[in-house]
């Protein structure tokens, strides 16, 4: 039996389990591009500012915080924005911009986490309706078939295997991207307490007023 016609027997819920699954798909690789630790926690900036703060020179940290914007550099502008405070405060500060960076990043989440969740709900609904539709036809019938009886009852559950189908693999998909968010908020973390060790090592007078920043 073909897929198409196998969509069909489903009845209407396989339309809303499609829909699900197509949405899931884009989110997926949505998410995925812009999870890319090329995206988030760039190397080679990274690399870079840290000479620039070995060397002392704050002002062009900054600068280069701005032109190669990401996750870590806008983190790590907030805290060059506090050099020459105490280290609790840039500490504090870095890591309020961390938890808006790490809230944009994990936008998406939700939206997978719930299709895993509905979709085999919706496939358990046209179960369900399927078999209230097939025992109300036996019902009505005066010498019940019972292949007939058996043959509503596998169209019946396609709902469900569906619905299965997309949940299981959304799931994965959706921890993935967890996992991955995960790594590149540890990342970000450890490079945010290089930069404050670096800042702290530099002398008084290297640091730069706010307003100059």
């Amino acid at each position: 039996m073909e897929l198409m016609e196998l969509f069909s027997r489903g009845g209407p819920l396989m339309w809303a389990i499609l829909l699900a699954s197509v949405v899931a798909v884009a989110v997926f690789i949505e998410r995925l591009w812009s999870t890319r630790p090329a995206q988030i926690t760039p190397r080679v900036a990274f690399e870079a500012l840290t000479r620039h703060l070995e060397a002392g020179d704050i002002q062009r940290a900054q600068q280069l915080c701005r032109e190669t914007p990401s996750a870590l550099t806008r983190v790590i502008e907030v805290g060059l924005r506090h050099n020459g405070s105490d280290r609790a405060t840039a500490k504090e500060a870095m890591e309020e911009t961390g938890r808006v960076e790490m809230g944009a990043l994990e936008s998406g989440l939700s939206t997978l986490s719930t299709i895993a969740s509905i979709a085999p709900l919706l496939g358990l609904l046209g179960t369900v309706t399927g078999m209230i539709r097939v025992f109300r036809d036996v019902a009505g019938a005066q010498t019940p078939d019972i292949a007939l009886l058996a043959h509503g009852i596998w169209e019946a559950l396609l709902t469900t295997g569906a619905g299965l189908t997309v949940a299981i693999p959304t799931y994965v998909a959706y921890r993935f991207i967890e996992s991955r968010i995960d790594g590149q908020a540890r990342a970000i973390e450890e490079a945010a307490l290089e930069v404050l060790d670096l800042m702290a090592s530099q002398p008084q007078s290297s640091a730069v007023p706010e307003d100059a920043a």
